[in-house]
């Protein structure tokens, strides 16, 4: 799955296409999920439709599992900014320049283990999109393409006001679990094992270099098998770690609910409306990956 820091969220062509959809399963935590080897047979991605029971969990994750729920929230506001854009070109009569297919973009604080160790780093998860209306006649101008855009903009930042700033907030702090003593520790372990798997890197920062240098050199027949051992190693390895993250980033959760309590109060209350408002008004559909 492509990679995003937690301040920002980019959009990212993916290699596999989703095949069919699925009810939501209960997720292993990073420290107790299986990892199926690389040479394994492994389904294709899915999506699920299922809200978490809070769903604060959708703007305030602490695991890799949790982060999907985010990552849906994330598409959910791209789509109502594409789907805002197309109707004003269409209006217009006009169109819009092609654009990569939205995907779910992973985030590299919150490591989804049991996502990457079944697919590796670059088979993201695609969104389903409806089927296209009519071509129309041309391609619109600049200043028509970046009216209509500006206008898609706008209404993607009206839905995402209702949760954005608190998980901003929230984003800037979760890095603190990083420099916990135990979790330095912890993440001195990588090397070596990723070592041990036949990837000789120092640190987490190289072995990234490291895939990103593979997979763009990977030939088409190897890529799936090269990104696969990617990520069953790095899942592998990072396990550990992952296992004396987690209660950090937990804990560092519950002093957030503390101090923000007033705020969140208020988003439970309005992020599911928000959410059906939004999927009614412009056709959208939340959705989240699952392995």
């Amino acid at each position: 799955m492509p990679r995003t820091t937690p301040a920002s969220v980019a959009l990212a062509a993916t290699a596999a296409l989703l095949l069919g959809a699925c009810s939501a399963t209960t997720e292993p935590t990073a420290a107790t999920g299986p990892v199926p080897g690389p040479t394994a047979t492994v389904a294709p991605a899915r999506v699920t439709h299922t809200l978490p029971d809070d769903p604060a969990l959708m703007v305030l994750p602490a695991t890799g599992a949790e982060s999907r729920w985010t990552q849906g929230l994330d598409v959910l506001g791209q789509q109502v900014t594409r789907s805002v854009a197309a109707d004003c070109a269409r209006e217009a009569g006009t169109g819009l320049p092609p654009e990569p297919p939205l995907a779910f973009i992973s985030y590299a604080e919150l490591p989804d283990l049991a996502y990457l160790g079944r697919h590796g780093f670059g088979h993201g998860t695609e969104v389903p999109v409806p089927a296209a209306s009519a071509t129309p006649v041309r391609t619109g101008s600049d200043a028509e393409i970046r009216r209509c855009r500006a206008r898609g903009e706008a209404a993607g930042e009206k839905v995402r006001e209702a949760y954005l700033p608190l998980q901003r907030l929230w984003f800037g702090e979760l890095s603190a679990s990083r420099r916990d003593p135990a979790a330095v520790r912890a993440l001195r372990t990588l090397s070596g094992c990723l070592t041990d798997k036949g990837y000789r890197v120092r640190d987490e920062e190289a072995f990234f270099a490291l895939v990103d240098r593979t997979m763009m050199n990977a030939s088409t027949a190897d890529y799936a098998r090269q990104d696969r051992a990617l990520g069953s190693a790095y899942a592998t390895c990072m396990r550990p770690v992952e296992a004396v993250r987690e209660p950090l980033r937990r804990t560092l959760r519950r002093q957030f609910l503390d101090r923000h309590a007033q705020e969140v109060r208020k988003l439970r209350a309005a992020l599911v409306p928000t959410v059906r408002d939004a999927e009614r008004t412009y056709g959208a559909r939340l959705m989240f990956p699952t392995p």
